[in-house]
């Protein structure tokens, strides 16, 4: 009798979960796991006027209306007031709104932001938690400290216990093996979890991966990287960590300005180039407008999570700007070539890889930190005009 009301307890725990399956970006599921404490994190860092004045200035060189529709039109429209705010040197609403980073429409498609927090959040509040130790058990499989569970060898007790299990030792392990924190900064009041001692959030955990992936391929700091639509700039705050000291962001104009503040908070003003200014900083920032005008050759380019939602014209003219200056290319993107709001289509990178030439794949397997995303690492394939 009471295998019987075990294995019944199991089916509606089974049916109480399912939901999970459908939270988008999980890699395993859960059952009946515990919920971490969460809250928004500080901003410590005042953004004073000089590094405001040189953001204003550089997006005033940068500044550029897309011809092209795309996912990203549509979030550039809804921060008109940021923008406007930025062609106007307001240094008090800009103050307040990289104060407050984490919070409002600024990060959308970009990050984890207040709204995962909120009953206004697109799943429900339990997600953000599920979030951040899903991601950080992914990062712990990826970095060999945790080993893959295994449907045919694990007991579903077993597979339960594993995944609920406190996670504070594995981020320990985590950051002994990186060199460096994946906890969430103090900039921007972020949305976090506590996992024991540790702030953390899906970013701080997923991003950490990418640096280590380039490492393992054989890229060193000295090494030219070149990260085609930087996110907040999170990639880039771990590629300086990692020692990397010749890194290039490229963007669209207001997201450059995004990048600038959150990197000068987090890695110091005078570790930052921006556009029009000597660039002698480790971490570059150039908007997309720019990017024919940059100087030298890239050893890398990495695109993570932008290439489909861009329209075509433009994802091809990067992929040919890549085939003209650069040496490999790491993408790390969903596949799913969802049409938004029944008009914008994604793309594939495959398929836009096939239509520009001159990549050979080398490596593809699924991305380790999110479902429905593949990992593909190309080599250029050199031209007779290329040396």
């Amino acid at each position: 009798m009471n295998k019987r009301i075990q294995k019944l307890n199991r089916r509606i725990a089974l049916h109480r979960n399912v939901r999970t399956m459908r939270f988008p970006t999980l890699t395993r599921l859960f059952f009946d796991t515990p919920g971490l404490p969460t809250y928004f994190g500080k901003n410590s860092y005042p953004f004073q006027d000089p590094v405001l004045e040189r953001i204003c200035n550089a997006f005033k060189l940068a500044d550029e209306a897309s011809e092209q529709e795309d996912i990203w039109t549509e979030l550039t429209a809804s921060n008109a007031d940021f923008i406007q705010a930025l062609r106007n040197k307001d240094f008090e609403f800009l103050r307040t709104s990289f104060s407050n980073l984490f919070h409002g429409p600024l990060l959308f498609g970009m990050g984890h932001t207040d709204i995962f927090l909120t009953k206004k959040s697109p799943y429900d509040r339990q997600y953000f938690s599920l979030r951040c130790r899903d991601a950080v058990q992914a990062l712990g499989e990826a970095l060999a400290i945790k080993p893959l569970s295994s449907n045919q060898q694990t007991s579903l007790d077993d597979y339960i216990e594993s995944t609920n299990a406190d996670l504070e030792e594995h981020i320990e392990k985590i950051e002994e093996t990186l060199g460096h924190s994946i906890e969430v900064p103090n900039v921007g009041r972020s949305p976090a979890a506590k996992i024991g001692r540790y702030q953390i959030s899906p970013d701080s955990a997923r991003h950490a991966y990418v640096m280590y992936r380039v490492k393992q391929l054989g890229f060193n700091s000295d090494d030219a990287i070149l990260e085609i639509g930087g996110g907040f700039g999170n990639v880039a705050r771990y590629a300086f960590l990692q020692g990397f000291r010749n890194y290039t962001i490229i963007d669209i104009p207001y997201v450059t300005a995004i990048q600038a503040a959150f990197l000068a908070a987090t890695i110091g003003e005078e570790n930052i180039s921006l556009m029009g200014e000597d660039p002698v900083g480790g971490i570059k920032i150039y908007p997309s407008t720019q990017k024919r005008n940059l100087p030298g050759t890239i050893d890398l380019a990495i695109n993570m999570d932008s290439l489909p939602e861009i329209n075509m014209t433009e994802s091809i003219e990067y992929l040919r700007f890549i085939n003209s200056k650069g040496r490999y290319f790491l993408s790390i993107n969903q596949e799913a070539q969802k049409t938004h709001k029944g008009k914008i289509k994604q793309y594939c990178v495959p398929d836009l890889i096939n239509m520009v030439g001159n990549f050979k794949r080398l490596h593809r397997h699924p991305y380790w930190m999110e479902q429905g995303y593949a990992e593909e690492y190309y080599a250029v394939e050199m031209e007779d005009n290329q040396t």
